[in-house]
């Protein structure tokens, strides 16, 4: 285990390793002594989900192994970082896990169960939104094919249905348990538990936000796959020199570079991968849509540039070996890389 030399650091309330962040504490810590409501609540959720595929968490598992070498593979040569140096090797093992992180955890009260599970059927109804304003404004056309049977359907009928369906399509846009999700400042998906080192993937909220997302379970695992190892990669990823990001340097760090640095590596990888895994890059575009400012920093860093992985990789190298934490430090250096660093005529 990686000694624990966060104890004296100066914390900032958006610091990345904060002691409130539950991946500052052991990988299991946060498991323990859970109430028998919280135990019922989350048995609730996993029954919904193994409802709609039993084999949910097996996917996330086969996923994962089948595209964990290649991950890595490509987060080496994008970050130019090692966890292995010769006769050095860092350890950073990933583990498919039941239960829900703290931070999802908190959001399902009694009353929200329900409630989630409607979100997790929401492009369902949305789709059938669609379909009932398909069949409210073309009843003629269907009547005249031979499709409709007066005898069994009116148009006043389907106008009622349409009506019911987009009213709940609405209503399902307006959950206050939507917003609370995308206000969430922390890896809800999976965890890196730096301290360990350890990676965690939460596959009850992988299919969770799949579903919700209308996305498969499998390209959503090997984004939050990267992501997470993004974040190993550029804590103990050692550069050409040997050097590493400082453990307490990287708590302290702002929020908002942490995840920014390891957002970025996910969409590269998942751009380089779109040729073997074109649905990856897609997953990781709609889980932006229920994310908070930290996971979409990266987006404003560099625009249309072919000198972004240059650019990004020297900021990042330079803010650990300067120990810089606050995003201020971070903006100047990747200002003054972003000023130096031409793009290629590729």
């Amino acid at each position: 285990m990686t000694p624990d030399n966060t104890h004296n650091a100066s914390w900032t309330e958006n610091s990345w390793g904060h002691p409130d962040k539950y991946h500052s504490v052991g990988a299991f810590d946060g498991q323990k002594k859970k109430s028998a409501a919280v135990l019922a609540r989350v048995k609730e959720i996993e029954t919904f989900l193994k409802a709609r595929d039993p084999e949910i968490s097996q996917k996330v598992e086969r996923t994962f192994r089948q595209w964990n070498l290649i991950i890595r593979d490509y987060l080496r040569n994008e970050t130019g970082l090692r966890l292995s140096v010769g006769d050095s090797t860092q350890s950073v093992p990933v583990r498919i896990v039941s239960g829900l992180p703290k931070p999802f955890e908190d959001l399902v009260t009694d009353n929200s169960a329900n409630r989630l599970m409607i979100l997790l059927n929401r492009p369902s109804i949305v789709n059938t939104a669609k379909g009932m304003a398909f069949f409210d404004e073309q009843f003629t056309t269907l009547f005249d094919e031979g499709f409709v049977d007066p005898d069994k359907i009116t148009p006043t009928e389907i106008k009622r249905v349409r009506e019911f369906v987009d009213s709940v399509a609405r209503q399902t846009e307006k959950l206050a348990l939507l917003d609370q999700i995308k206000s969430i400042e922390d890896d809800i998906l999976g965890a890196y538990f730096f301290k360990i080192p350890v990676v965690h993937l939460y596959w009850m909220v992988i299919g969770t936000m799949a579903a919700m997302l209308d996305i498969s379970v499998e390209f959503l695992t090997v984004v939050v796959a990267i992501h997470e190892l993004a974040h190993a990669y550029s804590h103990l990823g050692k550069d050409i020199d040997g050097g590493k990001w400082e453990t307490r340097s990287f708590a302290e760090t702002d929020l908002k570079i942490a995840e920014g640095i390891a957002q970025f590596y996910t969409k590269i990888v998942c751009e380089k991968l779109s040729n073997r895994i074109p649905g990856a890059l897609i997953a990781y575009t709609r889980l932006m849509e229920l994310q908070s400012k930290p996971y979409l920093v990266h987006n404003h860093w560099i625009k249309d540039s072919n000198a972004a992985g240059e650019v990004i990789r020297a900021s990042m190298i330079e803010s650990r070996c300067r120990n810089i934490t606050t995003y201020e430090d971070f903006g100047a250096i990747l200002t003054k890389h972003r000023e130096n660093i031409k793009p290629s005529n590729k």
